[in-house]
């Protein structure tokens, strides 16, 4: 979803904004040797810090602070200013009434739950959220690409806990904060009976 024309920039566009061009004002150094040390064009700089239109790439983002400074810091704001802005940009969140994990019943809830996760994290390209997955192996993606689609739009749920929690990884869930998750998922599909004698 991109902005229409027109439409004025979001508190946390022109937030985002402001941000880059003052850390930019503040330390340098000249566009022409950002864009030498981040390989991004002068153009895609300039574009990235200014406080209007579409939301910059995450990545271009990420660049142009690390092309100034090394205070993880200033990255770690940056982020979530980016994700601030992705968020008021698509303006899906508010229209999802997904439940907290604590409180998903039944499947409808858990794909909502899901499809919120994925609009919190700044909702990032479908590539992005597979690598952020990680792999089995360390080749084949624990989340296709086809899955991941499909659990954004909530036409299903993961295809089993492996491929959930790798989901909720994706979307920067950290380990510590999927135990309401995994309760959630346990709820809604649990684990099949022992029919052995």
């Amino acid at each position: 979803m991109t902005v229409r024309a027109g439409r004025p920039p979001t508190r946390a566009r022109i937030r985002l904004g402001v941000f880059l061009t003052q850390l930019h004002m503040i330390h340098g150094p000249t566009w022409a040797e950002l864009s030498r040390r981040t390989r991004l064009s002068v153009s895609t700089l300039q574009r990235t810090a200014r406080p209007s239109g579409p939301v910059p790439r995450e990545e271009n983002v990420i660049a142009f602070v690390e092309g100034i400074t090394d205070d993880p810091r200033a990255v770690t704001d940056a982020k979530e200013w980016w994700r601030k802005a992705r968020i008021a940009e698509r303006g899906r969140l508010r229209t999802l009434h997904a439940p907290a994990p604590a409180g998903v019943r039944n499947e409808a809830d858990l794909r909502t739950a899901l499809a919120a996760a994925y609009e919190k994290a700044g909702a990032p390209p479908l590539r992005t959220l597979q690598d952020r997955a990680g792999t089995a192996g360390g080749t084949a993606f624990v989340l296709p690409v086809t899955n991941a689609s499909r659990i954004v739009n909530r036409e299903r749920l993961p295809t089993d806990q492996r491929q959930y929690e790798a989901f909720l990884t994706g979307c920067g869930i950290p380990e510590h904060a999927l135990g309401p998750w995994r309760e959630a998922w346990l709820r809604v599909r649990p684990a099949p009976h022992d029919h052995r004698a």
